[in-house]
């Protein structure tokens, strides 16, 4: 959102008109249209008055406005640093990429057969296909165990890869945009 769409939002929001604001500010109404168009930019002693007659804090006006500066500079591609994220992803990045989700699959496919153990040793003995021993029963029992202290490990390094690969994209993403 623009500051003058952020002016416009904040002043319907307190119900009043252009005029209105225009005789509250000395000014005219084209000058309060002009502010929310993006035409023209209000000064800080201006802005000063609007955050009070609005409501507003001047910190969220000026993140907007540097948010929409953000996005004006990402429309220029930077067609260097696009193909080298290309090629490197493509031959490094990539086969680091399925390397780390073939080893959080065995993770998780441990951990959760682990944690079903004795349930599985349970259905087998009451359906009578095999009989086991104690030392089968009981390791059963300790793979279930690490099983338990597995999951919480496998939800951790689930949850850093894929912020890890969030944040990656984003910095490919920051190098590619001018």
């Amino acid at each position: 959102m623009s500051l003058g769409e952020s002016l416009k939002s904040a002043r319907n929001a307190v119900g009043l008109t252009q005029d209105q604001v225009a005789k509250k500010m000395y000014v005219t109404r084209q000058t309060v249209s002009r502010w929310e168009q993006g035409k023209t930019l209000p000064n800080i002693y201006v802005l000063r008055e609007l955050k009070q007659l609005y409501g507003l804090s001047l910190d969220n006006l000026s993140l907007q406005t540097k948010r929409n500066e953000e996005f004006r500079k990402m429309k220029k591609i930077n067609w260097l640093a696009l193909f080298g994220a290309i090629i490197f992803n493509l031959c490094l990045f990539s086969s680091v990429l399925i390397t780390a989700a073939g080893l959080l699959l065995s993770i998780w496919t441990i951990s959760i057969s682990f944690i079903f153990s004795p349930i599985i040793l349970l259905i087998v003995n009451l359906l009578g296909l095999q009989s086991f021993s104690l030392i089968q029963t009981s390791l059963s029992i300790v793979f279930f165990i690490i099983g338990i202290f597995l999951y919480p490990f496998a939800k951790k390094v689930s949850y850093y890869l894929i912020d890890f690969l969030i944040k990656y994209l984003r910095f490919n993403q920051r190098a590619i945009y001018k």
